[in-house]
């Protein structure tokens, strides 16, 4: 009977052993993957930093391409209006990432409003870019999520070897900075009360469009579409209203058509948009000052943006001020940070 009790004792700390080891081999190999993947603002820092929020503190859900990180300034919108809004943007973002990460910041927070990118309407590719792909996913810590994200994305042939990271990232070695090795990253210095608004400060003149707005209809890539879908009923399913925005830029013309088809989907689900490119929205964006590009709102252009977006967001929903609540004590230290870096952008007319 001692023999046997003795036998049983080796046979469990064999496989405590075994577990512990398999244990720290995991974490170790998550650790080293981590280290690899580069750690961009426009990509794996935007979901990791969504960890980061406090839970149920995020009112305002934004998703989308570039057109929305650089656009939505999140800090304007916390100061002039104490909305709590987070940008949960990649570049090139399609809706099939737009879905995933909606299912994964689900998990933690419960936004009043989905703030929704219209601009993957006009991608045509059936899949994502490798680059993009890995940029998109990394920043997902849920496992089954991230892999059904990275599914989407791309072929199964290679969904395991981004998913395992190290085949696709392994040569990246050489290129490894300090700032690899920093866990949770530092977000481009902005810190963990960072709300993803990410600043283009280029200046790019350009002429205001003209252009004949037609109903003419241009066929939505279907994936795109089936989960421009998934979208809409997942937050339906929440009880979460919907904003579908169209982005201004000066190359809008190739999209009004795209567009046309995106909005009259939304309307089967009842979900209301703004095109902030219709020539009657004259709110004092200027397109020779307020572009950094082709398609992006630099630093001033966000800042006009943003002040109408906001006016817009509290007159259509019931969005509560946040300002004063200590519960939000990230969204007015975010501010404070961008503000002493950009002290002259976003000043009110009558002063500060």
């Amino acid at each position: 009977m001692a023999e046997n009790g003795a036998r049983r004792g080796r046979l469990a700390a064999f496989w405590l052993r075994v577990v512990a080891f398999g244990l720290v081999l995991t974490l170790t190999l998550s650790y080293a993957a981590y280290v690899l993947t580069p750690k961009h603002d426009y990509g794996i820092c935007g979901m990791m930093n969504l960890y980061r929020q406090p839970r149920d503190s995020v009112d305002v859900l934004v998703l989308g391409t570039s057109l929305a990180y650089a656009g939505v300034n999140t800090n304007i919108l916390w100061r002039d209006y104490g909305l709590a809004a987070y940008n949960l943007c990649s570049a090139e973002q399609p809706f099939w990432i737009s879905y995933y990460y909606l299912m994964e910041a689900l998990k933690t927070q419960s936004p009043r409003l989905i703030l929704l990118d219209a601009k993957p309407a006009i991608y045509n590719r059936d899949y994502s870019k490798e680059g993009r792909t890995i940029l998109s996913t990394a920043g997902i810590l849920s496992p089954d999520v991230r892999l059904r994200a990275i599914a989407s994305c791309v072929g199964p042939e290679e969904t395991m070897d981004i998913f395992l990271t190290f085949p696709k990232l392994h040569q990246r070695y050489n290129e490894l900075t300090a700032e690899d090795f920093l866990f949770p990253p530092n977000n481009g210095g902005r810190g963990g009360s960072w709300k993803g608004y990410i600043e283009e400060d280029e200046v790019d003149r350009h002429e205001r469009p003209s252009m004949v707005w037609v109903p003419t209809k241009r066929t939505i890539n279907a994936r795109q579409e089936a989960y421009f879908r998934k979208i809409l009923e997942l937050a339906q399913e929440r009880d979460i209203p919907v904003l579908l925005v169209a982005f201004p830029n000066p190359d809008y013309a190739n999209d009004h058509m795209f567009f046309n088809s995106l909005w009259s989907v939304a309307a089967e689900y009842g979900v209301k948009g703004i095109n902030y490119n219709e020539p009657s929205l004259r709110f004092g964006l200027r397109y020779s000052t307020d572009f950094a590009d082709w398609q992006h709102l630099n630093i001033k252009g966000s800042v006009t943006f943003s002040k109408k977006l906001g006016e817009d967001l509290t007159a259509m929903y019931d969005l509560p001020d946040r300002r004063g609540n200590t519960a939000y004590a990230s969204y007015e230290e975010c501010a404070r940070r961008w503000f002493d870096m950009y002290p002259n952008e976003g000043m009110k007319e009558e002063g500060v």
